[in-house]
């Protein structure tokens, strides 16, 4: 009797790799779900169909409520109660095959952070680095997760974390820099908790990120390993799709700078997809219309052409110049053509100047994300031209705007009829 008293508690309340009820990979202690009015998801599996799954989220004091749902074909998920309260909670599943808890999380909001080296490049590296890691303490309730490098030729269900959420005081040396910079500058404008979510690998084009749906609109050219067509959003991405996000952060390009009139359409349809798949499968909680931010590409060598890269930040906002624009609604862009680092000794692809652009980040966040219109995220916008003879007069934001102009370099002149919008051959 004792003997069998102690098989049954032990498969009561057990880790979850050796419960047969277990959550996906993603959840972990010390985590950010995000918080309300959207609904957080839950998911997971389980060996025996039908059965009830229950979630209970348990807060301090008397504040606690539950859900269940049913397991199908294996697999089940949920969504949790709408929850603004900023301390801790613990949570906790339970069915026939198993039980498990959750401890120490957080309802805030939740960005999920991708591309290439510029976003994989961490806190240690960047300007000042001991300075900002001793800062990066001071902010117990932005908690922060990143995914391995693992690639896919078919769409995976899970996933495998090389940094688990950081609990307060976690670890933070190898933290993408400019996702976790982003939400330690939010999170004094927002006073609750912050969730950052890492995915991404250095030297990968768009492409690798895109779902198959993507390709139906561009054109590309198919390549192998982790470049290959969808094999990141096979792996790093599609496991992730459940998850309730407030918005995504997107630094990339310089894989694709060498076909900018094909990055325009890539990273508009990439985009779109993100958001689809998002909102369908966190049950409606994602937005459809999900805040996007990403950041402009740096000058990478002193020459004449902006330091490099000209086509692809046009590219970058899908030939418009500015973000949002018509084409990409609810994006916003960090401006760091002004920010380039030619002596970092990481290379001068990679400047070490991330404070800048994630407080730029911010500001774009604050106002397309958060609805604050009097936040300026926006440069000087261009409202009139006028000819007089072969000088050229351009106005900016009607006049009103303080300009310092510093060189003559950096200004294109593009020829076309009225009727068009696309540049003629000719150019001045």
């Amino acid at each position: 009797m004792r003997t069998l008293l102690l098989v049954c508690l032990l498969s009561s309340f057990c880790d979850q790799g050796l419960c047969a009820l277990k959550l996906s990979s993603y959840f972990h202690s010390h985590m950010v779900l995000q918080r309300g009015p959207q609904q957080a998801v839950m998911w997971g599996t389980s060996d025996t169909e039908g059965d009830t799954v229950t979630v209970k989220v348990t807060g301090q004091g008397s504040n606690s409520a539950q859900v269940t749902t049913k397991v199908n074909q294996g697999k089940w998920k949920v969504k949790l109660p709408a929850e603004t309260a900023t301390t801790a909670f613990s949570i906790d599943v339970t069915s026939a095959d198993g039980h498990v808890v959750l401890n120490d999380v957080l309802f805030g909001d939740v960005w999920l952070c991708s591309g290439q080296s510029n976003m994989y490049f961490t806190l240690n590296h960047v300007i000042n680095a001991t300075a900002e890691l001793a800062e990066a303490q001071k902010f117990p309730n932005v908690r922060f997760t990143r995914a391995k490098l693992v690639q896919s030729a078919t769409p995976q269900d899970s996933m495998v974390f090389d940094i688990p959420w950081t609990g307060p005081n976690g670890r933070l040396v190898g933290s993408s820099a400019v996702c976790w910079l982003f939400g330690q500058y939010l999170y004094p404008k927002l006073n609750y908790p912050i969730g950052l979510v890492e995915s991404s690998w250095g030297g990968t084009p768009v492409e690798a990120w895109s779902p198959p749906e993507a390709f139906t609109t561009c054109s590309t050219h198919a390549k192998r390993g982790p470049s290959g067509h969808s094999v990141l959003w096979n792996a790093m991405i599609n496991p992730l799709l459940s998850t309730t996000l407030k918005g995504a952060l997107w630094y990339q390009g310089e894989a694709n700078s060498r076909r900018p009139e094909q990055y325009g359409c890539e990273i508009k349809a990439m985009v779109d997809q993100w958001r689809a798949k998002f909102h369908h499968n966190s049950m409606q909680q994602t937005p459809d219309d999900m805040a996007f931010g990403y950041v402009q590409l740096a000058g990478n060598a002193h020459n004449t052409q902006v330091g490099t890269f000209p086509g692809e930040r046009w590219a970058q906002t899908n030939n418009y110049g500015y973000n949002p624009n018509p084409s990409m609604p609810k994006t916003f862009m960090a401006v760091a053509m002004d920010l380039p680092d030619y002596s970092s000794p990481y290379g001068t692809i990679h400047p070490r100047y991330k404070q800048d652009v994630a407080q730029r980040l911010v500001l774009g966040a604050m106002n397309v994300a958060y609805d604050h219109s009097d936040v300026t995220f926006q440069g000087p916008f261009p409202t009139s031209i006028a000819l007089h003879g072969h000088d050229m007069t351009i106005r900016y934001d009607n006049g009103t705007a303080n300009l310092n102009l510093v060189n003559n370099n950096g200004f294109e002149v593009c020829c076309s009829t009225a009727s068009r919008t696309t540049c003629d051959d000719h150019r001045d």
